[in-house]
This record gives C-alpha cells, sequence and structure tokens, in this order.
C-alpha cells in the first residue's frame, strides 16, 4: 500500500499501487500538470516509481494572475 497525503483537502489515502507517479495522479483526481509530488519528503518526477510502503505528498499547483 501506499499513503498518498493530499494536501488540500486534507485527506490521507491508502492507495493499492506500484508503477509510475503519472499513474498514480489520475487515481486521486490530480495531473502532472496541478501537483508537485514528495516521496518520502524528496521531490519526484513524474516517471519515477512508487510502491509499496512510500508516503506520496501532493501539493496542488497555484497559478493564476
Amino acid at each position: 500500500m501506499v499513503k498518498v497525503i493530499l494536501l488540500r483537502e486534507r485527506k490521507i489515502l491508502e492507495v493499492s499501487y506500484t508503477g509510475p507517479i503519472k499513474g498514480l495522479l489520475p487515481m486521486v483526481d490530480y495531473s502532472v500538470e496541478t501537483a508537485v509530488v514528495l516521496r518520502n519528503g524528496e521531490p519526484v518526477e513524474e516517471e519515477e516509481e512508487v510502491g509499496d510502503g512510500d508516503e506520496i505528498k501532493i501539493v496542488p499547483v497555484v497559478s493564476g494572475g
């Protein structure tokens, strides 16, 4: 299981997933364009793998003018 922390929603989810970050994001209604992802406290790229025991923090990207 992967622990997913959604900062904007203030939710913690347990997700059964192994694969790249870009595949995990749509499962929690985000995309690589709308979020910055931290794995175990370190920033990760969309191609990097996640799996059992990882803690993923999803930080929404703020934009506007």
